[in-house]
C-alpha cells in the first residue's frame, strides 16, 4: 500500500508516493509557476509513472502550515477534493514538521524558519536527532531577531553548540542570522533547505501507524496569524 502526499504550503509544489520504507516517486518544483496550475498535473504525473492505481492508496497527507495562505488553501482544496472522491483518510502535517525530517539524525539543535512576510517568520525549533522530529517550543510567528534570541537561549539550555536554519525564511534574513549565530550555523545542501513531499509522506505513515488520520472534509490548515487581506481590513487599510 502507498500514502499520496501534496505539499503547496511555500512556493514549491511537491508530490510523492512512498511505501512504508520506500519513496517510489517523488515530483519537486521550485520555479514561478501557479500551484492551481500545476499541482493536479504532477499527482497524475506519479501516479502514471508509477503504474498505480488508486486502489493501491492507503492513505492520503497534506502540509496542513504554517504557509502561504494561498498555497495551502490550493493544497487543502486538492487533497480534500481526492479524500471526498476516493473515501480516502487525510494526514494533515505541520510543514515545519516536514522540514524538520530532511535533517532526520541530526545532532545540532533544527530550526524551521519559513518567511512569513511583514519583516517576520513562521518558527520554532526541533530535536531531530532521532527517526521523527520532536518539536521543543510552540510554533510561532515572530521577528527574525526574536528567532535568533530563542534559538540562542535553547542552544545554551539544551548545551548544544550547532544550529541547522531550513526554510525559505533563513535567505531574505541571512545577514543577521550569519552575524548573530555565525559560528554556531551548521551549512546544509540546498535539497534539505525547502518541504519534501517525501518527508511528509513519511511522517504520514508515522500518523497512519498511529492511527491518527482524519476525515478529508475535517481537514483544516495552520493559520499562525491573519492574512494579508484580513491584516489590512483590521487596520482600515483599503
Amino acid at each position: 500500500m502507498l500514502i499520496l502526499a501534496v505539499d503547496s504550503a511555500t512556493q514549491v509544489a511537491g508530490v510523492a508516493l512512498a511505501e512504508h520504507d520506500r519513496v517510489v516517486c517523488e515530483e519537486f518544483v521550485n520555479f514561478r509557476r501557479n500551484h492551481s496550475e500545476i499541482l493536479l498535473p504532477l499527482i497524475d504525473r506519479v501516479m502514471k509513472e508509477s503504474q498505480c492505481d488508486w486502489p493501491q492508496i492507503a492513505a492520503l497527507a497534506v502540509t496542513a502550515g504554517p504557509g502561504s495562505f494561498t498555497g495551502l488553501r490550493i493544497g487543502m482544496a486538492t487533497v480534500k477534493g481526492l479524500s471526498l472522491a476516493t473515501g480516502l483518510p487525510v494526514a494533515p502535517i505541520s510543514t515545519l514538521d516536514v522540514l524538520a525530517h530532511n535533517v532526520a539524525g541530526s545532532t545540532a539543535l533544527v530550526a524551521t524558519l519559513l518567511d512569513a512576510r511583514r519583516d517576520e517568520v513562521y518558527f520554532t525549533c526541533y530535536d531531530a536527532e532521532g527517526r521523527l522530529p520532536q518539536i521543543l517550543m510552540p510554533m510561532k510567528a515572530c521577528s527574525p531577531q526574536q528567532a535568533a534570541r530563542e534559538i540562542m537561549d535553547l542552544m545554551a539550555a539544551t548545551g548544544r553548540r550547532q544550529v541547522i536554519l531550513l526554510g525559505d525564511g533563513v535567505a531574505p534574513y541571512q545577514g543577521y542570522f550569519s552575524e548573530h549565530l555565525g559560528e554556531y550555523i551548521l551549512p546544509v545542501g540546498p535539497h534539505v533547505m525547502l518541504p519534501r513531499a517525501a518527508a511528509l509522506a513519511s511522517l504520514a505513515w508515522e500518523a497512519l501507524d498511529r492511527g491518527q488520520m482524519v476525515d478529508g472534509l475535517t481537514v483544516k490548515p495552520i493559520y499562525l496569524r491573519l492574512s494579508e487581506a484580513e491584516y489590512r481590513l483590521q487596520k482600515g487599510v483599503s
